[in-house]
């Protein structure tokens, strides 16, 4: 008996998935392209044997996975799946493998409906991998008006009203968000300079008739504001931060019964953090305080950013996080426990970028990610859909440091509770593949072992009754 060498063992690999996968008549066309590929020597017949392993775990084919959890091309249409419980998965969960197809496409038919082919595969250890009922929605970067527009008219259907500051005072535009948080409006800078082209195109398509200017605008800004037959308010044309946080905490509490603030400093890590602490706030709709002299002035409990802020004299308490990645979990967490907060809406963006002020007009709590890459935020988004429920819509940056094709996809398994975090195997491992039941087939069907029930832990409990501290 000789002894089976790779590419025997890569000849009887190919066979059988062609015989299986294929006509008889274009598998012995195929079994013939094999033989001259053999013939041709070692080099070409290693390819091959790469191309034949180039499965993964619990796949009895070669095709590739999908880059994406998407499979809504114009020509695409979703296929049954294959399960595979053979160590595919780490949490001992059925993994399912569904064919994406593709109409005519030059690859095996799989389980695809009549006239398409499989294009790409997706995979799973926990949900219907075909099911995304995860909004994530794209905020694109302006290199003029940074984030602020296309976060407006990502997060807001219509709004009759908005607030306008004037880009050059960043005091001014924080202070503000709270006030839009409280009336349900977003929050536009516009340069005196301009051009404001995106700022005026968001106005335009939000439908808003009113603008409420907070800060001191500037006539520039208030001619270019007429131009376009929208009527102007005051709030107040406060330049020092100190003195606007009082204003616009007046005018607040003249819409809300709100009692609380949060208060940051000008220097150090409270500084630094100002857009968590101005999510946080515009969240809740609390008054923004620029340094505890504004605090004491207002007079109400307050949440310090931060270590630097000093003590007000106010009941009060303060963040724990000792770096911008930390604050800013720690402070969506505590806004998600709070009441009328709804907690299924998150923003992710890159630590350090630009403009994080402006992700806030989509009316979601901000969270940070390192640069292009999403782990180790993506355990906190499991973890955060344990305790506080299936998030709804997530808001993510397309601008600098946004997230590659593959952390995209990691976000999209992470959200939609697909389990990637379990998948394992090497390539070719798990088979024999099981066929998918006909009950299990339609979409939305496949069985979800593995998977995880969302807010089936407790979350902590920060807020009490008596409305007085932010931690319970």
């Amino acid at each position: 008996m000789t002894a089976t060498t790779g590419v025997d063992r890569a000849a009887e690999t190919f066979t059988r998935w062609t015989a299986a996968r294929t006509t008889r008549r274009s598998f012995l066309h195929r079994l013939g392209q094999f033989a001259v590929f053999v013939a041709a020597g070692p080099t070409v017949a290693g390819i091959l044997m790469r191309r034949v392993e180039a499965r993964v775990c619990g796949q009895s084919g070669v095709t590739p996975k999908c880059e994406t959890f998407d499979c809504n091309g114009p020509d695409d249409v979703w296929g049954w799946c294959w399960y595979a419980n053979d160590g595919c998965c780490r949490n001992d969960g059925l993994k399912k493998i569904c064919d994406c197809c593709t109409l005519d496409y030059p690859n095996v038919h799989g389980y695809c409906p009549s006239g398409t082919n499989v294009r790409c595969i997706v995979e799973s250890c926990g949900n219907d991998p075909r099911v995304l009922d995860v909004d994530l929605v794209p905020v694109a970067w302006d290199a003029v008006a940074g984030y602020a527009p296309a976060a407006a008219t990502a997060g807001q259907i219509a709004s009759s009203r908005v607030i306008v500051t004037n880009a050059d005072q960043q005091w001014a535009t924080a202070i503000a968000h709270p006030l839009g948080g409280a009336l349900g409006i977003p929050v536009l800078p516009m340069q005196a300079g301009g051009p404001n082209t995106a700022a005026v195109s968001a106005i335009s398509r939000l439908g808003a008739s009113t603008v409420m200017l907070v800060g001191d605008v500037g006539s520039a800004i208030t001619d270019q504001i007429a131009l376009y037959g929208v009527e102007t308010e005051s709030v107040s044309a406060e330049a020092d931060p100190v003195a606007l946080s009082v204003a616009v905490a007046d005018a607040i509490r003249a819409i809300t019964s709100i009692n609380r603030t949060v208060t940051v400093a000008d220097t150090g890590l409270s500084r630094a953090a100002l857009p968590l602490a101005v999510s946080f706030a515009t969240r809740n709709g609390y008054p923004l305080a620029v340094t505890s002299a504004a605090t004491s002035t207002i007079g109400m409990p307050t949440l310090y950013v931060g270590p630097e802020p000093t003590d007000a004299g106010v009941v009060s308490e303060r963040t724990a996080g000792q770096n911008l990645s930390d604050l800013s979990l720690e402070l969506a967490e505590l806004a998600a426990g709070a009441p009328f907060v709804d907690a299924t809406r998150l923003t992710i963006a890159p630590e350090g970028s630009a403009d994080l002020l402006g992700l806030i007009n989509a009316e979601a709590s901000l969270v940070l990610h390192r640069p292009g890459v999403l782990d180790p935020l993506s355990a906190w988004l499991q973890n955060y859909s344990l305790a506080y429920g299936e998030l709804a819509t997530v808001f993510y940056v397309t601008g600098p440091d946004g997230l590659d094709t593959e952390n995209y996809w990691r976000l999209q398994g992470t959200v939609n509770g697909f389990r990637i975090d379990q998948l394992m195997g090497e390539s070719g491992d798990g088979l024999p593949v099981i066929r998918q039941p006909w009950a299990e087939r339609p979409i939305g069907m496949a069985r979800v072992d593995g998977a995880f029930e969302w807010g089936s832990q407790p979350a902590p409990s920060y807020w009490t009754n008596t409305a007085q501290t932010f931690r319970g």
